[in-house]
């Protein structure tokens, strides 16, 4: 029998992180099978649970054995050495992380083509601006906005306690045939008013994309398995206690004959008295595990919400609210692969087909 894969909590982390973050599916379904085989499934069940074949498992198992998470990444094919040495990647890493002013000079940000120049003068090595960010892609860099932190805020003792609770319900959700599982929930609304994303156009043009004369809004309570990354929601017209509680009884009919362990913020809709006394009730079958305020970093469903609004709802408008929760919906199955059997979780009876206007 093949032998399983043993994690310390730095490697159980660093395999977390990276399937949390990354936005590819082969390296998300990489890290998937590590940590299955951490828990204690066999090849073959790991196979049937991310669709894959038993050979796939065996050889991303053999490549975390042989070169950890790097090994996780799919492979590039080769091509002309490159004339960036381990040394120049090395000074590159070193400057992007360094305030501009701590070397000398008068700005505070950098672009390629400054960091080309300092490049040159420290390595004696002369890159492009373009080489050298795609350079910083390779090395793990991406232009950012700034954005406010929580940190401030935020109580980092309760911080810090709830990160290595979730670590311990990770390490059991992913355990072979485990009686609970591990469900982070949250709400998204999603509306008719376009979500705007980035598109190729001409240099010199303005791309526009259509709005109604009056927005609808929808509101998705979603909830996504952190064993296997299944997604299972409602949609309502709106965030209250009322359509909360209807989500949780979907969730328990949908995971029936296993205690869930649900992650959710502390909304006030989430605790109303209603709530409060069908928990008390149903107790057996589902726990909450409260998030401590101003700790959404801890909630990975965010990640979800953000990706089906950019690659499924972004720069179209459609005909109806109908057609919009339509259209979420094949997202949702194409995240779950299986496009025809999540009619069950919706709570509209007739879905016209996708008819939109193209941005």
């Amino acid at each position: 029998m093949a032998r399983g894969i043993r994690l310390s909590d730095a490697q159980f982390d660093e395999l977390d992180d990276l399937r949390s973050s990354t936005r590819s599916a082969d390296v998300f379904r990489n890290c998937t099978i590590i940590l299955l085989s951490f828990g204690g499934h066999t090849i073959v069940a790991i196979a049937a649970i991310l669709g894959c074949s038993p050979e796939t498992v065996k050889r991303v198992r053999s490549l975390y054995r042989s070169g950890g998470t790097e090994a996780l990444h799919p492979d590039k094919p080769p091509g002309r050495p490159s004339a960036a040495t381990a040394d120049f990647r090395a000074a590159l890493t070193t400057a992007v992380t360094t305030d501009p002013r701590q070397l000398g000079y008068g700005f505070t940000t950098w672009s390629a083509a400054r960091l080309a120049a300092h490049l040159a003068k420290v390595t004696a090595t002369r890159l492009g601006a373009a080489q050298v960010r795609r350079l910083l892609h390779q090395e793990g860099f991406s232009v950012h906005r700034p954005k406010h932190t929580l940190k401030g805020k935020r109580d980092e003792s309760a911080y810090q306690k709830a990160k290595a609770k979730l670590r311990r319900l990770k390490k059991r959700a992913v355990a072979k045939d485990p009686d609970e599982v591990l469900i982070f929930q949250d709400e998204v609304e999603i509306h008719r008013l376009p979500a705007l994303a980035r598109v190729w156009a001409k240099v010199g043009t303005q791309p526009e994309v259509p709005t109604p004369g009056t927005n609808e809004k929808q509101v998705v309570y979603g909830g996504i398995d952190y064993a296997t990354g299944q997604l299972t929601y409602t949609v309502a017209a709106t965030k209250s206690g009322v359509n909360f509680l209807a989500f949780l009884m979907t969730l328990v009919a949908a995971y029936a004959g296993k205690k869930i362990r649900l992650v959710c913020d502390n909304g006030r809709f989430h605790t109303t008295k209603a709530v409060q006394a069908w928990l008390q009730a149903n107790r057996d079958k589902l726990e909450i595990f409260w998030l401590p305020p101003y700790c959404p970093s801890l909630n990975l469903i965010e990640r979800l919400w953000g990706h089906l609004k950019r690659t499924v709802l972004a720069n179209v408008l459609f005909e109806t609210i109908e057609d919009l929760v339509a259209a979420f919906v094949a997202g949702v199955g194409q995240v779950n692969g299986q496009k025809d059997k999540m009619g069950f979780l919706f709570n509209h009876d007739d879905l016209h087909p996708n008819k939109r206007k193209a941005g």
